[in-house]
């Protein structure tokens, strides 16, 4: 009766989310930040819309490529959020790199396809491989073409580093297509995991049925109305879904909880969340699982195979930040991550910092983003 209760909250909190036209364009326009947006398609013909930040006001010529990919459940609007003075992208621009968003299926900027319809269940058969597999490669390809350049520096948060390792497992010719690697709480490993959100998935994984994880049903709509109306069921149910999924932190910027709760993507696959399930109930970072018979069609074993770790290698090193308060990313996961992949690692021990605050936080400039451009610009300076 718990689980049920906890699950239909949940569900009302995700029916805060609004799935109106990505903002990303207004988000840097509006702070005089030049921008553009650019459409691709993938190899298997979804339609990603990314955006790009060529230069800042304060500098300009050409400049190298930074490419950020958002996290679970989000899009390139959340790096935007912070505005100017504590958001990622505008400090990359204002530090003379050429900035691009990255967008994966299934959110408000990769809902379209060139033959299925996002209303059909069929759509929504991906979870994050297909991001690693298909989206990052299709993007860093659209980005290195347009830019005339050779090699990119890559951030990712979350699923964002997910997208990274599979990507690179799968198709080890993008190693040398990655010059810097910063990687923001990662998720592969993940049977440390403490999230509520990933014990409530295994709970109900036998009713998750293909299709798009979205709270649409009526019961769900009533309760949100019942719960999440009012101003005080409001605040509980945002500060619910981030306890959810990454656990309630002191250093969130709570003037962005309101936009948050209305820009919080939630457009992704029950899939998705099932691929992170298996490998947290399993503690094997592989493929996805369909059962028996269609692993054996699909791979030739009855076991989804194990992602080749060893084909994770970029020219330069890879920073990978973690921390102790993280319910998504234990640090226990973390290092096993940055032992196979050879990552310097980053332990981030400011008290109570989690999954979220690498994006929200009011101190994450000092904390986290200082170092990371740093490191970007020392490569930048070294000689070749």
């Amino acid at each position: 009766m718990i689980s049920r209760l906890v699950l239909l909250l949940l569900l009302a909190a995700g029916s805060l989310v609004d799935f109106a036209t990505s903002n990303s364009l207004s988000l840097v326009g509006m702070h005089n930040y030049p921008v553009e947006q650019h459409r691709l398609t993938t190899r298997d013909g979804y339609i990603l819309t990314i955006f790009r930040i060529p230069y800042s006001q304060r500098e300009g010529g050409r400049k190298q490529v930074v490419f950020l990919q958002h996290g679970i459940t989000g899009s390139s609007d959340d790096w935007l959020l912070s505005g100017p003075n504590s958001g990622l992208p505008f400090l990359l621009a204002d530090a003379g790199f050429d900035v691009w968003l990255g967008n994966s299926r299934g959110n408000e900027n990769g809902r379209a396809h060139k033959i299925l319809d996002p209303k059909n269940d069929t759509f929504w058969k991906f979870s994050w491989h297909e991001i690693g597999a298909y989206d990052l490669p299709a993007q860093i390809d659209y980005v290195l073409r347009k830019t005339k350049q050779a090699a990119l520096h890559f951030v990712g948060h979350s699923q964002g580093g997910t997208a990274y390792v599979v990507m690179l497992a799968e198709h080890p010719k993008y190693n040398e297509k990655i010059m810097t690697t910063n990687l923001l709480a990662p998720l592969a490993f993940c049977s440390n995991m403490e999230s509520k959100l990933m014990t409530l998935v295994l709970k109900v994984n036998d009713y998750m049925v293909e299709g798009e994880y979205t709270p649409g049903s009526l019961t769900q709509h009533t309760l949100s109305e019942v719960v999440c109306s009012t101003m005080i069921g409001k605040h509980l149910c945002q500060d619910m879904l981030f306890t959810l999924i990454g656990g309630k932190s002191p250093h969130i910027n709570r003037t962005l909880i309101p936009q948050l709760g209305n820009k919080a993507s939630f457009g992704f696959s029950n899939r998705l969340l099932k691929h992170y399930a298996q490998v947290f109930k399993t503690g094997r970072f592989a493929k996805y699982d369909h059962g028996n018979a269609t692993n054996l069609r699909v791979y030739g074993t009855s076991r989804p195979p194990l992602y080749e770790l060893s084909n994770v290698a970029p020219a330069d090193r890879v920073n990978m930040f973690y921390s102790d308060n993280d319910q998504l990313l234990s640090a226990e996961d973390a290092q096993t991550l940055g032992q196979r992949i050879a990552a310097t690692q980053h332990h981030v021990k400011v008290k109570n910092w989690n999954h979220l605050d690498y994006v929200y936080a009011t101190d994450v400039v000092q904390v986290i983003y200082r170092q990371l451009i740093q490191s970007i610009r020392d490569y930048e300076a070294s000689p070749i």
